[in-house]
Parts: C-alpha cells; sequence; structure tokens
C-alpha cells in the first residue's frame, strides 16, 4: 500500500469511527418478533387460593433487532418487566424503549414475559412466586442458548436486565443454586413441588447463568447465594427513597409486614466487595423506586424519561461492554475504535510488527493474511 492510500484509509476511519457499537446507537430501524415461545409452565390463575390449581401456559419473548445488521454472534440482553411479581407485562413502555434502545446499539434485545401470581399476605406465596420467576428466567436463557445459530447470538454473551421484581429474578438467576431453594418451593400437602430451577419452561440443556446482570432498585432474598465462585458481575441501580424495594435492607412490596426481609442494592454492593466479585453501584439520594422516570413500568405516569434515564442505560451499556468479546481489539483497552484500526494499518504497512495474539486478532476474516480487507470489516462492525 503506497502513502496515499494509507492517507485515504485514515481519513475513511475519521469519517465514519464516530460512535461505538454496542454503547452509541449506530442503527435508525429496529426490527421486532412478537410473541415468539420459549417455554411452557404451569401458571397459577389471577385470582386464586390454592397453588394446585394451575394451568399450563406458552411463555412468550418479543425479540429486537437492528434492521440491516450484518454481524452474527451478537451480545444479547434479555429485559424482565417489574410489577412485584403480581402485575405487568413484557409490553410496559419501560421494557419496549429500553429493547429499541438496545438495538439500536447493536444488541439482539428481548423483552420477557414471565409466571405471575402473589399473595402479598403470604411470605408463602411471596418466595414460590420469585422462584417461578426464576425458573422462567432460567427456561429463556437456555433457550437462548440452545438456538442461538438462530437469531445470530452469541451464547456466551447473554445478559439480563431487570426493573424490580425482574431485577429479583436477574440476581436470584445469576446466585441462587438448587441447594439453596427457599423449604416453601418444595409445597406441602396441598400444593405442588416447584421443581428443580431447570425443571420447567423447556429441557434444553445448557447452563442458566447471565453473563452479567444490571439491577434497577432489585434485592435478593439471602446475601448467603452470594459465593465468590459464582462471580457474575452485577451494576447496581437504586434510590435512597425506594419505598417499594429496600435499598438496604427490609420488606418489599407491601407495609413490611408479610413477605420476608431482602437485601437491596447497597448490602449486595458490600457482600460482592468482600468476595471481589465485580459490580458496579450507583445510589441516588432521596430518589424513589423506578427514579428513571417510570411507574410500575409506565413512563407516561412517571414523566419519564428523565435524565436517570439517560444515565442509567449509559452507565449500563458501559458496564456490559467490558464483557463483550471485541474482534479486533489489539491494543486490548476493551474497545473497538480508531486507535486500533491505526495500530493495523502499521501493521499492514510494516512500520510495526504484530504478535502472534495481535495477528490473530487483526485477521478480521480469518484468511492467514493482514490486509485492508481486515480494517474494511472493522468499519462495517463499528458503523453497521
Amino acid at each position: 500500500m503506497d502513502f496515499k492510500k494509507y492517507i485515504f484509509s485514515l481519513f475513511l476511519v475519521f469519517l465514519f469511527c464516530q460512535d461505538i457499537r454496542y454503547i452509541d446507537e449506530i442503527f435508525d430501524e429496529v426490527q421486532i418478533t412478537e410473541n415468539v415461545v420459549y417455554g411452557n409452565a404451569p401458571d397459577l390463575p389471577f385470582l386464586f387460593l390454592f397453588e394446585w390449581n394451575t394451568n399450563d401456559i406458552d411463555l412468550n419473548m418479543d425479540i429486537y433487532e437492528p434492521l440491516g445488521d450484518t454481524i452474527t454472534n451478537r451480545p444479547v440482553i434479555i429485559f424482565a418487566h417489574s410489577g412485584s411479581f403480581f402485575t405487568g407485562s413484557k409490553e410496559a413502555q419501560d421494557m419496549v424503549e429500553l429493547c429499541k434502545e438496545s438495538a439500536r446499539r447493536g444488541y439482539v434485545a428481548i423483552s420477557m414475559e414471565y409466571r405471575l401470581g402473589l399473595n402479598v399476605l403470604s411470605s408463602y406465596s411471596g418466595e414460590r412466586a420469585v422462584f417461578r420467576g426464576i425458573q422462567d428466567g432460567s427456561a429463556i436463557v437456555r433457550y437462548l442458548r440452545e438456538f442461538h445459530d438462530d437469531y445470530n447470538i452469541n451464547p456466551e454473551k447473554i445478559f439480563l436486565w431487570g426493573s424490580s421484581a425482574g431485577s429479583f429474578i436477574g440476581l436470584h438467576l445469576a446466585y441462587l443454586e438448587d441447594s439453596e431453594r427457599p423449604e416453601s418451593t418444595f409445597g406441602t400437602d396441598f400444593d405442588p413441588d416447584l421443581g428443580c430451577i431447570d425443571c420447567e419452561g423447556n429441557s434444553y440443556e445448557h447452563s442458566n447463568k447471565p453473563t452479567a446482570v444490571i439491577s434497577t432498585w432489585g434485592a435478593i432474598s439471602d446475601l448467603d447465594y452470594i459465593d465468590s465462585y459464582e462471580n457474575i458481575p452485577v451494576a447496581l441501580f437504586h434510590g435512597t427513597f425506594d419505598l417499594v424495594v429496600p435499598y438496604d435492607e427490609g420488606y418489599p412490596f407491601t407495609l413490611g409486614i408479610t413477605l420476608p426481609v431482602v437485601y437491596g442494592s447497597t448490602k449486595i454492593s458490600e457482600k460482592m466487595t468482600t468476595l471481589g466479585i465485580e459490580h458496579n453501584l450507583v445510589i441516588e439520594e432521596n430518589e424513589p423506586h423506578e427514579y428513571y422516570g417510570s411507574v410500575n413500568g409506565n413512563l407516561n405516569l412517571g414523566g419519564g424519561p428523565n435524565d436517570y434515564w439517560n444515565s442509567i442505560i449509559q452507565e449500563s451499556y458501559q458496564f456490559l461492554y467490558s464483557f463483550i468479546d471485541i474482534d479486533g481489539d489489539v491494543n486490548s483497552d476493551g474497545l473497538l475504535n480508531i486507535q486500533d484500526i491505526v495500530i493495523i494499518i502499521n501493521f499492514i504497512l510494516n512500520i510495526d510488527n504484530p504478535s502472534d495474539e495481535q495477528l490473530s486478532i487483526a485477521d478480521m476474516n480469518d484468511d492467514g493474511t493482514l490486509n485492508i480487507l481486515d480494517v474494511i470489516i472493522i468499519l462495517e462492525q463499528l458503523t453497521r
């Protein structure tokens, strides 16, 4: 390559590489596929007295993808809605908007439905409601790993982002093991044993653990569930005036008399710090539940999205980015950007010599040769 072609290549870099995929919006349009069945499980009727009175239902998800995307092996974010395990849906306004935000950044985004049914006056019912949600979270993760080729996703990069009750699902799925199941999940003479974490939804045999979790105003029922060897990164967001889910510890979803005590974001952070688990904690003083401008998932009622919405999503995408394998990141700084392209061009021009590892990373089309085609592929990945 002569000097003029080198200058032209740099011009292309400066022209096109303004935004970073998975952090910035690089797509204008989003394609939505609704009501894809990921599992089937016994569900309680809306009004129930006994938990043996169930009907099997399909569990559906809506899939949001960047329109015109040519990249395969994409990371996926599963979104789980709020609603205290009593109400809410995958069509909640905040979930829909978060899915669109994610798809425009190049993710495959999924809004999941999960089984509802909670007697707020019963600790027993509350524990079982959370566990059913965990089972549904397991089912959707295992489904996506089974059919990852169909959706052009990376089965090792499946993130779970929950709001309120949805965060309970994400946190417990990450850290609860079958050996730690609450006694209530084994049932009574009248109510059935709910079975193991992977025992409902579908029979696909894969790890049910997400790669990382985003927890907005969530909590966990027992800090001892969190073990160092599980080591699943978590980003935690909470307001100190949250009267629904305590930011430190207390009773969730009720007036503080019936459901079990849970441990909110600050307590989870303290435990993770002790164990050396990577996490990020954001506590906003005097802010309420769903402080990004939502009321039970409804942005119209909450006056959102607000400024907190923007800060939460930016911090969350930055957090998740560090756990995505970025092809072409030759300087190993966790970013694919102009610096990597300049380094690769210097390799092509024999200005610098790559190590074997750098050569493997920079050879984007795996043809055994480092040339301008590899630079073009990186440009396409950054801009498409």
